[in-house]
């Protein structure tokens, strides 16, 4: 067993949720989740982002529908801020370009 993975059982001990919430959270396309040896596991990478769904759902008491929503939202302001952050850099290049010449 890879040590990137994290039993859900014991994910589910220590946030005090139900299995049922993580397997909504896959049915919606926000983690996946693997199956070895008939038992459920979280890659170590999915972990931010379930606490950040846990978080919007205990916190916030935001739903499923509503998690779904601000997850997609907060793609959208990632990939601006990388857009962005592009075309910063494109800038300072020609920036330092035309000071040269």
């Amino acid at each position: 067993m890879g040590t990137n993975l994290i039993p859900v059982e014991d994910i589910c001990a220590y946030h005090h949720v139900e299995i049922n919430f993580i397997q909504s959270l896959e049915d919606f396309g926000l983690i996946h989740t693997t199956i070895k040896k008939q038992s459920l596991f979280l890659p170590v990478d999915e972990l931010t982002k379930l606490e950040q769904y846990l978080r919007l759902a205990q916190d916030l008491e935001i739903n499923l529908e509503g998690i779904h929503a601000v997850s997609h939202l907060l793609n959208q302001v990632q990939q601006m801020q990388e857009k962005i952050t592009a075309l910063q850099n494109e800038l300072n290049y020609y920036k330092q370009f035309n000071q040269h010449h």
